[in-house]
């Protein structure tokens, strides 16, 4: 009667009720089949250490390995979730798609890629992942294809939004025509949006008007850097429009061979406002270290802000980090996200920095979009646009740091004070 109360729970979207009964029930029971149910609710709380305690009590069928191996991914223990893969022996199709999740996680690269290839051509979740390899290989036309099937997973884009919300499919999508109004969506998070508003010029050429979609934090810093013809996501429903381009999907649909390709920088430019907050006579180094906790790997990309405190020796240090602090009381840092009420609040403190130094999320690509000098220090297996070596997507006024190791950052660290000590001294 419980375990039945229990599923019937999380299968009618109560999951946090779902939960708190399977604890007490399992108090009393021993039930496989509801430890399970509550190792997927830990998990999909991101809960991974509690997932774990419960399947490593479980007995070690195939099932319960693979999930284990999940939660020993996303606790950056992918070495340990690999060797439990590979226990297996032979793996199906999906589980070899997990396995080179762990793999890349590493910086195994070739062989994640080498097992990826085939399984690209049919499976839509391969294909997304072996573009991301074929856009690290500069190859941006033929990773854009594969990376697209993304769309259907619901990883890529909000195509799937247009469609499920407002019955906008591929049908109303541009295909190179000439039209008189074009809807250029902007999609994904703000930090997308800042990427790939670069692109809506040049669909002036097939159009009278572009129409630019996107969210009200992002409309406000566009009005503010002199674009025209913004609404918000929902208008475009309510607004006249004949074609929508899905905006991170442009350089596909214009056929660019570089994501920098007819692209004028700054391409976010409006004349900044002085922080009196940040007047010293020392260099301004802005940092910070985390981006948004929701994000599904964002424990990736955060960086211990330990190891940046030490550069206060170059110069003054401010942080921005709103979301998730862990600034140190006694840090010799002056806190300015409480300035911050606006993208435009954001892009003033950048306006009167020295230097920009920041994890992988949206400040870096404001950075980089407005011509501020940054330093990104993306995880080891980075987003699209740090992805490359040699295929940037932005000037020179953006140095990208890649983590070097795995669930390390002691030599990329070690390195950013050189690259910090030479920039500095330079300007």
């Amino acid at each position: 009667m419980i375990p039945q109360l229990i599923i019937e729970l999380s299968e009618k979207g109560e999951p946090k009720a779902a939960k708190e009964l399977a604890i007490a029930y399992l108090k009393h029971e021993k039930n496989v089949e509801i430890a399970n149910l509550l190792a997927k609710l830990y998990h999909d709380d991101k809960e991974f250490d509690k997932a774990l305690e419960i399947l490593e009590s479980l007995p070690s069928d195939p099932g319960v390995k693979l999930n284990k191996a999940k939660c020993l991914y996303y606790l950056k223990r992918a070495p340990e979730a690999e060797k439990v893969l590979k226990s297996l022996g032979k793996l199906d199709e999906l589980s070899q798609i997990d396995l080179t999740l762990y793999l890349t996680a590493q910086g195994k690269f070739g062989e994640s890629k080498k097992i990826l290839q085939p399984l690209a051509n049919y499976i839509p979740q391969a294909a997304f992942n072996y573009g991301w390899f074929l856009l690290g290989d500069n190859k941006l036309q033929e990773g854009y294809k594969y990376i697209r099937e993304g769309a259907k997973l619901k990883v890529w884009g909000h195509e799937w939004i247009l469609k499920e919300q407002y019955g906008i499919d591929e049908t109303h999508r541009w295909n190179g025509e000439t039209v008189d109004t074009i809807a250029y969506y902007l999609e994904g998070g703000m930090g997308d949006e800042m990427i790939f508003v670069r692109y809506a010029e040049q669909f002036q050429k097939y159009c009278k008007t572009v129409k630019i979609f996107c969210t009200k934090s992002v409309k406000k810093l566009l009005e503010d850097c002199g674009y025209e013809n913004l609404y918000l996501h929902e208008d475009i429903v309510r607004t006249k429009w004949n074609k929508f381009v899905p905006a991170m999907s442009a350089p596909y649909f214009l056929g660019l061979n570089d994501p920098c390709e007819n692209v004028s920088f700054p391409y976010l430019k409006r004349t900044p406002n002085p922080v009196k907050e940040m007047e010293t006579d020392q260099k301004k180094i802005v940092i910070r270290w985390k981006g948004n906790p929701q994000f599904e790997h964002d424990q990736f990309r955060s960086i211990p802000i330990e190891k940046l405190l030490g550069l206060e020796k170059f110069g003054k240090l401010f942080s921005i980090q709103i979301e998730d602090s862990d600034l140190p009381k006694n840090a010799n840092v002056w806190d300015l996200s409480h300035l911050i009420t606006s993208w435009s609040d954001t892009y003033d403190i950048f306006a009167e920095s020295d230097l920009i130094i920041t994890s992988c999320t949206a400040t870096a690509h404001l950075a980089g979009a407005m011509g501020a000098k940054v330093i990104v220090l993306p995880p080891l297996v980075p987003y699209i646009t740090w992805a490359s070596d040699t295929m940037h997507w932005y000037p020179d006024n953006v140095v990208v740091l890649r983590q070097m190791e795995y669930n390390n950052w002691d030599k990329t660290i070690d390195k950013l004070y050189s690259i910090v000590e030479h920039e500095l001294s330079n300007s």
